[in-house]
């Protein structure tokens, strides 16, 4: 289900599309725990911009791999001092 098209501007900042886990962060700031996993099967690419298209696009994928994203995220244990 998509929703309405993105369309951010900042001064002369264009923002009109948005990935997994994005951010637009300006100024100080501490991005702590952030995780993700992704995998995009795309045969040409991707193509963002105003007035931009692809001309007559072939493409051909071999993706035979039984596991797309095989990932996890586990927080590391805090060290403690010794003394």
């Amino acid at each position: 289900m998509r929703g309405a098209p993105i369309n951010i501007n900042i001064y002369m900042l264009k923002i009109n599309s948005f990935e997994n886990a994005s951010a637009v962060n300006i100024g100080q700031n501490l991005l702590a725990n952030w995780n993700n996993s992704d995998k995009k099967t795309q045969g040409f690419g991707q193509n963002f911009g105003d007035d931009s298209a692809f001309l007559g696009p072939q493409s051909f994928i071999d993706d035979r791999d039984l596991v797309d994203s095989p990932a996890t995220f586990n927080a590391l244990p805090k060290m403690r001092g010794k003394g």
